[in-house]
């Protein structure tokens, strides 16, 4: 987050804290939406075809995850330019093996060693999976690799409005 420097000793910037809220608002909204798309297929999966539920899971977490792609590029964040997205979509996919197999061991978990339902041991996945999305997702796409003249990244140094630089 950038910070103001200034006689108040330093703080967040109430502009950068909205924009971030509006934004997290943003990536909720489209997780409900992929969300939705998960658990729906999920439970059709399971209760009506007689899915396995790890397999049901994985099948519709596959398939809202393609969804969620498209809808966060498109209405959460802005995509810098110059990157590619061959590699985005490449690290995407790989931060989401990540999400799948956490989802999974979620499920796992909660079905086996707590004795919950697999409908209950989704829920509890897809809320732990949230926040590692949220933040995996804003990494990847907000980040800035382009080079700087002085042969840092942008995306190493973040310039406050008067000009100079923080961490």
């Amino acid at each position: 987050m950038k910070r103001i420097d200034g006689a108040r000793g330093g703080g967040y910037s109430t502009g950068r804290m909205r924009r971030l809220l509006w934004q997290f608002t943003r990536f909720l909204i489209v997780g409900l939406i992929s969300f939705t798309v998960d658990y729906g297929v999920f439970v059709l999966l399971l209760n009506v075809f007689g899915v396995q539920y790890v397999l049901a899971s994985t099948v519709s977490f596959c398939l809202s995850l393609v969804l969620n792609y498209v809808l966060t590029l498109k209405f959460v964040f802005e995509a810098k330019p110059g990157r590619s997205l061959a590699k985005e979509f490449a690290v995407y996919l790989g931060l989401n093996i990540v999400a799948l197999g956490l989802n999974q061991l979620i499920l796992v978990v909660t079905v086996s060693a707590f004795g919950a339902s697999p409908l209950i041991g989704k829920l509890i996945a897809t809320a732990v999976v949230l926040v590692y999305n949220f933040i995996s997702r804003k990494l990847l796409i907000e980040r800035d690799h382009r080079p700087r003249a002085n042969g840092l990244a942008n995306d190493e140094l973040d310039t406050d409005n008067t000009g100079g630089t923080s961490r």
